[in-house]
């Protein structure tokens, strides 16, 4: 009751501002209207799509926010769960319908891509610390319909966007502080010169966290070069350096932990001085080329390097380190005409690392005991295409086979020899229909048949003790059923619906041992089925107050799963909320004072796929506000912002099928910070 009622002056008090402030505001009516989407490779209007896509733009990304993570953005998208936003260590997990849940750090299912170039790794992990809030632009969300598209991932796509090229000299800089030590630091620069153009960011986070042993710090270096000599050519060269010396995982605790004290750490965590590390380089050319009026290309090689340590909390095995080149490239050529649309291409991926386990002494690094060369290869061939017979009707038919190799050389051989290779192939075909009832409002149905592979983490970590492979571990399959209505009712209301149903083989589950506790392993259940409803709701009231409104349902559960602990069938997938709501009030003008009130309610969810430990649900408030004024030639814009209004307690994370009852990652209460930021 009390969130209704807060939320109801704040309402009232955002209206009386709101009949003050101009029509010319930062937050528009336009903002509302159907965007060109570009992550369905084919660049198309999201009204004319017939897949489930949500947008996010810079103005919800970066105006008077912390820029710690993207968790508090992708909560705002219907279908889209988040969670681990506290533990950086392990980094976001993002789950779109229910893919991705099951990682034990990390993205997994869901391919992830930055300025055009993946940020995804071939095997299907990937981590979104490595990307700077503070300098991405947009972000689109493709839920489902992935396989056909991008090859190796069954849940959608995560494309993100850094900030377009400045027509001038542009310098900005910006400072955040918070509970819990958090400060933030960040300067961006860019400028033009004839056919030349640059944009730069440096930036620093530090955190010592909420609970004990999850302090943070990172460095974070970007930078874009881009050549135009026509209007029909670019080249754009992007690189980008991340040092992460530390960030702490205190770990997961049990219930009567929790209840005695929220921010302690699990004392083995402490003990063997869980850590992780990293240092990651990443280069990009991309070229893109029109040939006349109805053609183009599009060229891209990339290069990424990255050194990783970790240590786990456990002694046997448990330092981790490897040294990782991710490398590839990709072509494609675009035809347009007038009622067809074709674009075919080849995607070039190659991951390998270099591998070794070492024992943890209590948080040093002693005996050698695995040390292996780990290697994944994707090579993906597409042939996407539109047709439109009418102005109301169209038509896409995707097509994509991707070739994988995947292989271990194993170089420790006193335990005997576990190299081992393995081969995939697999045709993912997607087929969907929209019409349009009006202008503006369409009706879309899809069917997309996607896959995912093992990635190298999930198929080395061996039960059996040893290196190699997990012989038992293989792809999950799923065929994704959707229909969907898109509706702009006039330039200030969208409604957004889809109803879908994915029904999966072979669901790669994660679980622990007792004999190895902290450890994750995989294995595949039977079949899952997933049906799920999502709705979304924007409408800007009067000039400059906006208002989201996003509810998603999703029964997932097994179909069949049996194992040695017993028969799952019947059971709800751990680690989803049955139900989720957010709504969000935002009062954004051209310049002057503007402020924001987030609600977001999740209901309970399993911790395990016996079904047995239930986590109770929860409900958060943030507000934020600040002032943003441009005084000649100059813009200036303090904030300050809360979140976790009314000090909620509820988990920031749930460790899935955890041994030992350790399933909980208690999340912060009441957290406040401010900022300021100051541009020329």
């Amino acid at each position: 009751m009390r969130y209704a009622i807060f939320l109801l002056l704040i309402h009232q008090t955002f209206g009386i501002l709101a009949q003050q402030t101009s029509q010319d505001t930062l937050y528009t009516a336009k903002e509302l209207a159907p965007v060109t989407v570009l992550s369905s490779r084919i660049p198309q209007k999201e009204n004319q799509l017939p897949v489930s896509v949500s947008t996010i733009g810079k103005a919800r990304l970066q105006i008077g926010q912390t820029k710690l993570s993207l968790f508090e953005a992708l909560n705002t998208v219907p279908g889209v769960f988040a969670m681990n936003s506290e533990n950086f260590a392990q980094d976001l997990r993002i789950s779109i319908r229910g893919f991705g849940a099951r990682a034990a750090f990390g993205i997994r299912g869901l391919k992830i891509v930055l300025d055009g170039v993946p940020e995804s790794t071939p095997d299907g992990t990937a981590k979104l610390g490595n990307i700077d809030v503070g300098l991405i632009e947009r972000i689109e969300v493709l839920k489902g319909a992935t396989s056909g598209i991008y090859g190796n991932a069954s849940g959608g796509v995560i494309a993100l966007q850094t900030e377009s090229m400045p027509n001038k000299p542009y310098a900005e800089i910006s400072s955040t502080f918070g509970s819990y030590g958090l400060k933030r630091y960040q300067v961006k620069f860019g400028s033009s010169w004839g056919e030349w153009s640059v944009l730069g960011s440096v930036s620093r986070l530090e955190s010592v966290g909420y609970r004990q042993k999850s302090a943070l710090e990172r460095n974070l270096l970007n930078l874009k070069i881009g050549f135009r000599p026509s209007d029909k050519t670019q080249l754009s060269l992007l690189t980008s350096y991340i040092n992460s010396p530390n960030a702490e995982d205190p770990g997961g605790i049990t219930l009567e932990e929790v209840n005695k004290d929220r921010t302690q750490a699990r004392k083995a965590n402490v003990d063997y001085n869980t850590t992780e590390s990293f240092n990651q380089l990443r280069n990009a050319l991309v070229f893109d080329q029109k040939l006349g009026e109805k053609s183009a290309i599009n060229a891209r090689v990339f290069l990424i390097n990255r050194d990783f340590n970790t240590n786990q909390a456990f002694e046997a095995s448990g330092q981790i380190a490897f040294q990782r080149v991710f490398w590839g490239g990709g072509f494609a050529y675009q035809f347009s005409t007038k009622g067809y649309k074709l674009r075919t291409g080849l995607d070039l991926e190659n991951q390998a690392d270099n591998r070794q386990r070492y024992d943890n002494k209590l948080g040093t690094r002693t005996t050698l005991r695995l040390d292996q060369e780990e290697s994944f290869d994707n090579t993906g061939a597409y042939i996407l295409q539109e047709f439109a017979p009418s102005k109301a009707l169209r038509l896409v038919l995707n097509t994509r086979y991707d070739l994988i190799k995947i292989g271990v050389t194993d170089k420790f051989l006193s335990d005997g020899n576990q190299s081992a290779q393995k081969t995939f192939q697999r045709f993912s075909p997607m087929v969907g229909i929209s019409y349009s009832l009006a202008p503006r409002n369409t009706l879309y149905g899809n069917f997309t048949s996607n896959f995912e592979t093992p990635s190298l983490n999930e198929l080395t970590n061996n039960p059996i003790g040893q290196g190699g492979f997990n012989p038992d571990l293989n792809p999950q399959k799923s065929q994704n059923y959707e229909l969907g209505y898109k509706a702009w009712l006039g330039n200030k209301t969208r409604v957004d619906i889809s109803v879908f149903q994915v029904n999966i083989q072979g669901e790669i589950v994660p679980y622990q041992l007792p004999n190895q506790v902290g450890r994750t392993f995989y294995r595949n259940a039977g079949e899952s089925v997933r049906k799920g409803v999502e709705v979304g709701l924007s409408c800007q009231i009067v000039a400059a107050l906006t208002t989201f409104l996003n509810y998603t349902y999703s029964d997932f559960e097994y179909k069949s799963y049996q194992t040695l602990a017993g028969e799952f069938a019947g059971n709800r997938l751990p680690g989803i909320p049955k139900n989720q709501v957010y709504a969000e009030l935002r009062y954004f003008p051209k310049s002057g004072l503007f402020a924001v009130a987030q609600f977001r309610s999740v209901s309970s969810m399993y911790a395990n796929d016996a079904n047995t430990v239930s986590v109770d649900g929860y409900q958060t408030l943030n507000l934020r506000a600040g002032w943003q004024k441009h005084l000649k030639g100059m813009t200036i814009e303090p904030f300050v912002g809360v979140n976790n209004l009314f000090d909620a307690s509820y988990f920031a994370n749930i460790q899935i099928n955890a041994t030992a009852n350790r399933y909980y990652e208690p999340a912060a209460g009441r957290t406040i910070y401010a900022g300021i930021k100051l541009g020329i």
